[in-house]
């Protein structure tokens, strides 16, 4: 009997040290298989006591443009033939005051060519197309004398519209020529003489014989063009045909296949810019170089300039940042420099120049 009671004791102590281990295995087991133990508190969990993994920032998207903008070119066409004369048209945003700081004095500087700089201050359109030949203009009949004398002369644009040469500067207007005699064309208290550059023959001009200026006489079918205008027109969303057609005119009179379209900058004045820039980007395609959009996204950090409180505002409104411009409208020397690098580098993306 004694010895089944000590049996007994034995066996119900082997059953508490087996059920014990069989308990702590369990518990392991559990701390394996759920490494996120939950409180009573469902605040209280491990992960909001566990330090916050900050969010991954999503990587900004590429231009569509990046490629155009910065690095290497790879040109869509490959440069042949001679080095290009490269000309420029437009208004005080293409006016050099020293012939080193304005974006063409950048384009003469990179590309190595001969750069002309055709623009005239507080032109639109229509009259930059008249100094160019895209908007043909008309001499009244007249008679232009042997002698070297000055005469008065008639002048209409062919839809009958007012001429404005040598209002704001020359751009390409002298020497001139009318039916075939050279000379100087004059603006005497608003009316238009001539005065031929030698004698010769007396000869009576037809009426519509077209004036030609030294820029369409001069025009090379080589040359490249660099037309830089609408902004005195502050054009809309509906009349930026108008500008388009006059640069498709102006095109045909050069005779060029090879051209630039510079996008319009000021936002201030022409609140459809978008629109606007839009428009002409759809016309011209790849000859289109849209600064605006380049400047507002990397115009600063290009020129190694630290935006201010201005420049993040204007930038929101769309506005070229104030670190670019020197007034409301016109660029500063960075901005010059910028649309140099970017029509140059357009340039050599369409193969004009090597």
């Amino acid at each position: 009997m004694k010895k089944t009671f000590i049996t007994y004791l034995a066996f119900i102590l082997a059953m508490s040290v087996f059920i014990t281990l069989r308990v702590k295995a369990g518990r392991v087991l559990a701390a394996d298989t759920d490494p996120k133990p939950v409180s009573e508190n469902l605040t209280d969990t491990f992960e909001v006591n566990a330090p916050e993994e900050e969010a991954e920032e999503e990587p900004e998207e590429p231009d569509e443009d990046d490629h155009l903008w910065h690095g290497d070119t790879d040109p869509k066409s490959e440069f042949s033939g001679l080095i290009p004369r490269i000309v420029c048209w437009g208004d005080s945003l293409t006016v050099s005051l020293d012939e080193k700081s304005a974006f063409p004095d950048i384009l003469r500087s990179l590309s190595g060519c001969e750069v002309i700089n055709y623009g005239v201050e507080a032109e639109n359109t229509s009259m930059i197309a008249m100094r160019e030949g895209g908007l043909r203009v008309n001499v009244k009949a007249t008679v232009i004398p042997a002698d070297v004398t000055l005469i008065p002369i008639f002048l209409r644009t062919e839809n009958n519209g007012h001429v404005h040469f040598l209002d704001n500067g020359d751009g390409g207007v002298n020497p001139c020529e009318i039916g075939g005699i050279e000379g100087e064309l004059e603006k005497l208290n608003g009316s238009y003489y001539f005065k031929r550059s030698s004698k010769g023959e007396r000869t009576a001009i037809e009426e519509g014989t077209q004036f030609m200026t030294h820029a369409m006489l001069d025009a090379d079918p080589e040359d490249v063009l660099v037309i830089f205008a609408g902004t005195n027109d502050l054009p809309t969303a509906s009349s930026v045909r108008n500008i388009i057609d006059l640069e498709r005119s102006m095109l045909e009179a050069a005779g060029s296949s090879k051209y630039i379209i510079v996008g319009l900058t000021y936002a201030g004045g022409i609140p459809e810019i978008d629109e606007v820039n839009a428009a002409l980007e759809k016309e011209f395609g790849d000859h289109f170089v849209d600064i605006r959009k380049y400047m507002l996204k990397y115009g600063l950090s290009d020129s190694g300039i630290t935006p201010t409180q201005e420049d993040i505002a204007d930038i929101e409104k769309g506005e070229i940042p104030s670190s670019l411009r020197m007034d409301y409208v016109h660029g500063n020397k960075h901005y010059h420099r910028l649309l140099g690098e970017q029509v140059y580098r357009r340039m050599k993306y369409l193969g004009y120049i090597p």
